[in-house]
């Protein structure tokens, strides 16, 4: 996740007065019996990530995300995938500093399609490959990239109404450039042509650290009255724009369905979205009208260890991780099949101007 510069107050009066969080879910059935993340190989993967991977400055962390790539790469053949990859250039200000034999950054991606009468809907999922220069990066973003890999093992063979692109992003701490890229060269023509539709993008960006201890949860604004804020990082967040709430409410729902006891904070009131919530890869989707939405544990509001030295698999609460990769598993196959689920009705136009 690109660096914070501070969350506003839009943004955090928006996050303790939307009361879709930290709701208690309703009693809903437990996860799907095919849902079959495999604990043991996801937390072996994130060990065996690359611990250096900015892909830029020194030669380590330029062969580290290209050690990444082929690590991802050689996970989806053997899932039986045929991956494709994409180039993405550095941008200048970092292109000076890397070395200049340095091979140049992928994103890499594979294709699950649809059938029927929603196969042009398209749900892209994301997560980044690359981390800082400095930093191990296993909560940013070893977390979203193993979770990614879960996907592309649990939803292979499932039916599909709406198709799938799992896509690995590059650069993203250095501007979203993957992800960027990616919408400029390959999804804008395609929807252009009218060969797909965007049915939304989301972003899974540090999914591995938790506490229960009271006041891990920061927020930068002052007490308000009669408003009780979350002081506990044992959620993850689901952050989105009013405009596209239908999209991040079945999200967020279906992870409550998935796992009704893990608790899921949604953040999708703004009616144009502070700076900080644009601060992952599916900022590229909002900006073009396109629903998109970030899952995370809120980075630096919660994990000391952001863009550290520290950011080691050590600190990744293991059990919470695997859930959370189980939540997502079976609402990503939700929202791939909309004949099995009611979706939340859209704000009407009315609603998003009241109170504003």
């Amino acid at each position: 996740m690109v660096a914070s510069l501070h969350w506003s107050a839009q943004f955090m009066a928006a996050l303790v007065s939307s009361q879709t969080m930290l709701v208690p879910a309703p009693d809903v059935p437990p996860q799907d019996d095919w849902v079959r993340v495999d604990g043991p190989r996801a937390l072996a993967t994130l060990e065996e990530i690359p611990t250096k991977r900015a892909g830029y400055r020194t030669p380590e962390d330029v062969a580290g995300l290209r050690q990444a790539e082929e690590m991802v790469a050689d996970r989806l053949i053997a899932l039986g995938y045929e991956p494709q990859f994409q180039d993405v250039e550095r941008p200048p200000r970092i292109a000076l500093t890397t070395p200049p034999d340095a091979p140049t950054p992928r994103n890499i991606w594979v294709d699950l399609p649809g059938e029927g009468d929603h196969a042009l809907e398209w749900l892209v999922v994301m997560a980044h490959l690359d981390a800082v220069v400095g930093s191990p990066g296993a909560d940013d973003n070893g977390t979203g990239v193993v979770a990614l890999l879960e996907l592309a093992a649990n939803l292979r063979e499932r039916p599909r109404e709406r198709s799938l692109r799992l896509l690995f992003t590059t650069l993203e701490e250095v501007g979203l450039q993957g992800a960027r890229a990616h919408c400029v060269e390959w999804l804008e023509p395609k929807v252009e042509a009218g060969q797909m539709r965007i049915y939304g993008g989301i972003s899974l960006d540090l999914l591995g650290y938790y506490s229960d201890e009271p006041g891990s949860q920061r927020s930068p604004l002052l007490p308000i009255d009669g408003v009780e804020q979350p002081d506990r990082g044992d959620f993850l967040a689901l952050v989105g724009i009013r405009r596209h709430q239908a999209f991040t409410q079945d999200f967020s729902r279906f992870m409550r369905e998935a796992e009704p006891d893990a608790p899921v904070v949604v953040i999708d009131m703004f009616v144009v979205p502070p700076p900080d919530i644009l601060r992952s890869d599916h900022a590229e989707f909002l900006i073009r009208g396109w629903p998109g939405a970030m899952l995370t544990d809120t980075a630096n509001f919660r994990n000391p260890h952001y863009h550290k030295p520290t950011d080691t698999v050590e600190t990744i609460d293991r059990e919470r991780f695997v859930r959370a990769i189980g939540q997502i598993v079976g609402a990503t196959d939700a929202m791939l099949n909309p004949s099995r689920a009611k979706r939340v009705p859209a704000p009407s136009e009315s609603d998003d101007t009241a109170g504003h």
